[in-house]
């Protein structure tokens, strides 16, 4: 009992199971004909089709050695070093100099006057001072230093996938300023530097110009085939009206031709009966005359009840008064109802169809209100909207393709996912960029080379640098840094730091000149020469006679200043006479003898009262004809040809009238120029006062006056501030105020200084560099030598300054100038020192 009962619950069990692993299978059976639930839903999604999948990114990992791993295992650097090495083979701190080349400089004049003094108030500035360094020494105001030196990068730092930057920079204070970059790299690093700008070229050309659209990403058939759809769906519209326009006018004409006849014939039926009345009513009426009654209003009477027949022009008028008014209240009732609707609105009522809704109401009014209670149902459907609206066939428009229409349809065919790609790569351009071109080109570098690297790399470098007020010294150092084309890098600590100790004629500055040093003299003298006029061979004076006075004034004039303003007392003046060469040598000797005692007469008389004091003090010398003087304005001359023999017979000469017979046959010419131009000047008196100082009891004094406005301009001179120390120096010409000059520039007045002071080894230092800039090599050597001989140190100085050093290398002076040296310290400063 037990068994068949468990065999009936398990029998009981399957057939209960059975329906759900059924269903079970279905499910399955679906899913596995969908593939998936997702894929089942996103059929059902009608946007399915537009959701971008994610797109699983792999990440790499690199396990390759970077390319600079061999610089990690070497211990070479790069370097920077000076040009030059000293005796022993070691680097030392160099001495640098500038040179300076004058934009417009001031050209020295070989025309120089006796009496030409040095005016310091003309000293205007200059266009412009450019330095440009073309050795290792001398900085100037305004000017340039020259920084050279060697780099050196051993070739265990170089490879052909490497580039090496090299980035000097000066030290100036507390300034750093970078100098250009010297770039070099290996050829693979510069194919791949050429390919990435390919690459990036490349993805720019790619990129499509937004003005290209319209002819890149539109499908142009598509388009063609919507215009064309467009087109005839507005010829399909045009057809169908005008097609059924154009039945409704053939229905309306042959409905009018029907109802025409119609009216006709009823017409021609109702004359017809109307007449045949009239008939039987006149015939009665003449039956009633016979029979001899009153007929009167009989014919009215009978005719009273027929119809009168109607009239077809009339009633024709009728009915198109009646299709008039038709059409004039079908638009009055369409305004009705658009105003309706526009009430609708505007009381926020809802206006869908309200149009059609208020419209229903017009064929039955129009029944009742025109038709007099005929409705519209014997027009056929299809008619009754034009047959309401009275349309005529001019009044169907036809629709055309348009200019918005043909872009509204191009916009709706753009190839957009190439649009979007397009714009995406225009925004990314500056990113790709970066991407493509790891390595960007070098700009505003000092070097930018391919090299082979297979040996060490040397670079002589070379720049110049603005010097300011007070600068003594620039250091240099340099940082390397090495890319690879894996974008690997390497940075080498910075180089070693060098010095550069700056050198200039400021250097030369005589700070001695401070305290100014005054020599007075008790006894003192000057001379100076007038030119005084007599006639041809006589020596009576005539203060009158040409222009005396104004000569003999001068003399007065120097006179009473020295014995008046200059408390001096006139010991002597000394007057001496000479005359030209015309008439004979002795005749001459005794007419410079009486011209000098009529002068004498002359100055006694208008010096002073007394006579006898002034007799005493005038002394009188005559020399005759002035050969000397002649000689040296010859010489001056250069408009005489033949003026080396003039002066080789005035040299020779015995007899001084047959030597001037001879030279008036000889040079006719020449003398000719001698007789109207230096004859006049021979003519002359040469006055020397000789005065004593009455308050001074020993014959030298020597007074000291310090100078504090000096000692700052010498300090604005060591600085380079040559315009501010020569506004001061100015008051003081002397040598400083000649070497201010000759660091501006300004070689003819500095030249003219130098002629008025004192021999001393500054000043022929000085000189050197002046002939030097006056392209005389000659002159500037000996006062070169003429330096050195009077200040032996002044060799030590030769190298500092690139002029003076030129000319030394290019004429071989070196011995020369050590032959007088002495033993001297150059006097750089301590490192620690230098401010």
């Amino acid at each position: 009992m037990k068994k068949k009962t468990s065999k009936q619950s398990s029998r009981f069990l399957i057939i209960c199971a059975l329906p759900f692993a059924i269903m079970a299978l279905t499910v399955m059976i679906s899913c596995a004909a969908s593939h998936s639930v997702r894929e089942i839903r996103a059929s059902r999604d009608p946007n399915a089709g537009n959701i971008i999948v994610p797109v699983k990114i792999k990440v790499k990992e690199t396990k390759d050695d970077a390319l600079i791993k061999d610089l990690f295992m070497q211990s070479k650097r790069s370097s920077i070093e000076l040009p030059i090495v000293d005796k022993d083979g070691k680097k030392s701190a160099a001495v640098i100099s500038e040179q300076v080349t004058y934009v417009n400089p001031e050209i020295i004049s070989s025309n120089t006057g006796e009496d030409k003094v040095t005016n310091l108030n003309e000293v205007q500035h200059l266009n412009e001072v450019v330095v440009t360094a073309k050795s290792r020494f001398t900085p100037e105001q305004n000017g340039r230093v020259n920084v050279d030196f060697v780099i050196r990068v051993p070739k265990e730092l170089l490879s052909p996938n490497f580039r090496v930057t090299l980035a000097p920079k000066l030290l100036h204070n507390d300034s750093i300023v970078p100098l250009k970059e010297v770039v070099i790299k290996g050829q693979t690093f510069s194919d791949k530097q050429k390919q990435a700008y390919a690459d990036y070229d490349a993805y720019v050309k790619s990129i499509v110009d937004e003005s290209k659209y319209d002819s890149v990403f539109v499908d142009h058939k598509g388009v063609m085939d919507d215009i064309a759809f467009q087109q005839s769906f507005y010829y399909q519209q045009y057809h169908k009206e005008w097609s059924r326009q154009t039945d409704f006018e053939e229905w309306k004409s042959t409905k009018d031709d029907v109802e025409a006849m119609q009216t006709a014939k009823q017409t021609a039926r109702d004359k017809k009966i109307y007449y045949e009345n009239v008939r039987k009513a006149r015939e009665k009426a003449m039956k009633e005359v016979a029979k001899g009654k009153d007929t009167t209003g009989f014919f009215a009477r009978y005719m009273k009840n027929v119809p009168k027949p109607g009239d077809l022009k009339k009633g024709k008028q009728i009915v198109e008064q009646k299709n008039d008014y038709r059409l004039d209240f079908y638009k009055e009732y369409s305004n009705r109802a658009k105003e309706q609707v526009m009430r609708d609105w505007a009381t926020g009522k809802d206006t869908v169809g309200a149009y059609a809704r208020y419209m229903k109401g017009f064929d039955k009014n129009m029944k009742t209100l025109v038709l007099d209670g005929e409705d519209m149902n014997h027009v056929p459907e299809r008619f009754r909207d034009i047959y309401r609206e009275g349309r005529k066939m001019k009044q169907i428009k036809n629709q055309a393709l348009t200019d918005q229409d043909s872009i509204e349809i191009a916009q709706s065919r753009y190839m957009f996912e190439q649009i979007a790609l397009n714009e995406m790569k225009k925004e990314r351009q500056e990113e790709k960029r970066k991407e493509l071109i790891v390595f960007p080109y070098e700009t505003n570098v000092r070097l930018d080379s391919v090299i082979q690297t297979d040996q060490q790399f040397v670079y002589y470098y070379k720049q110049d640098y603005p010097v300011s007020p007070g600068m003594k010294r620039l250091r240099l150092t340099m940082s390397t840094t090495i890319d690879a084309i894996d974008r690997s890098q390497f940075i080498q600590p910075q180089s070693d730091t060098l010095s550069y100790f700056i050198s200039s004629l400021s250097q030369l500055v005589d700070s001695s000149l401070i305290v100014k040093t005054t020599t007075v003299h008790r006894d003192v003298y000057n001379s100076m020469t007038v030119y005084p006029k007599f006639a041809t061979g006589k020596s009576t004076f005539n203060i009158n006679y040409k222009d005396n006075k104004a000569e003999i004034d001068k003399v007065v004039n120097t006179y009473r200043t020295f014995t008046g303003e200059g408390k001096l007392f006139m010991d002597s003046v000394v007057i001496r006479v000479t005359t030209a060469l015309d008439g004979s040598y002795d005749k001459n000797i005794e007419l410079s003898m009486k011209r000098a005692e009529a002068l004498k007469n002359y100055f006694t008389r208008v010096l002073s009262d007394d006579e006898y004091e002034m007799n005493m003090i005038l002394k009188t010398r005559f020399s005759g004809e002035d050969w000397n003087t002649m000689a040296k304005l010859i010489v001056k001359r250069t408009d005489m040809p033949n003026k080396a023999e003039i002066l080789d017979m005035l040299t020779q000469a015995v007899n001084p009238d047959q030597c001037e017979s001879e030279l008036k046959k000889a040079y006719p010419e020449d003398f000719k120029i001698i007789r109207d131009s230096i004859y006049p000047l021979l003519n002359k008196a040469e006055l020397t006062f000789n005065m004593t100082r009455p308050d001074m009891a020993d014959e030298i004094t020597v007074n000291k006056e310090v100078r504090p406005d000096y000692a700052k301009a010498l300090k604005l001179l060591q600085d380079r501030e040559y315009w501010k120390a020569l506004d001061i120096l100015s008051n003081y010409p002397d040598y400083n105020t000649a070497l201010c000059l000759v660091c501006m520039g300004y070689n003819a007045k500095a030249l003219e200084l130098l002629d008025k002071l004192k021999e001393t080894s500054n000043t022929e230092y000085l000189r050197a560099i002046l002939a030097i800039r006056a392209n005389d090599e000659n002159k500037a050597i000996q006062h070169l030598l003429r330096s050195c001989e009077l200040d032996p140190t002044k060799a030590y100085r030769a190298p500092l300054d690139p002029e003076i050093s030129q000319l030394v290398s290019k004429y071989g002076l070196h011995d020369q100038l050590n032959s007088s040296e002495a033993s001297y310290d150059l006097g750089l400063p301590d490192d620690e020192n230098i401010q």
